[in-house]
């Protein structure tokens, strides 16, 4: 399975996720080795640049966003 380009220098999960590594651990193998085009994080990485991706922005933000608006 590929590997999201940006795994080794996104923040995300190693710094909101210490606490937490089964949450890290899933949402890396979701997102990091798995899915990471549907990620908002490598999204917005792609296209910006990694320095532009808020440090805080969670990876499924687009999947929320699209529930909410019924999408």
């Amino acid at each position: 399975m590929a590997t999201c380009e940006f795994s080794d220098t996104c923040s995300f999960f190693k710094e909101e996720f210490r606490d937490n590594p089964h949450t890290k651990e899933f949402l890396c193998s979701t997102y990091c080795n798995g899915h990471f085009k549907t990620c908002a994080r490598y999204e917005i990485a792609k296209s910006n640049g990694m320095e532009n991706v808020p440090h805080d922005l969670l990876p499924d933000i687009l999947k929320t966003a699209r529930c909410f608006s019924g999408m």
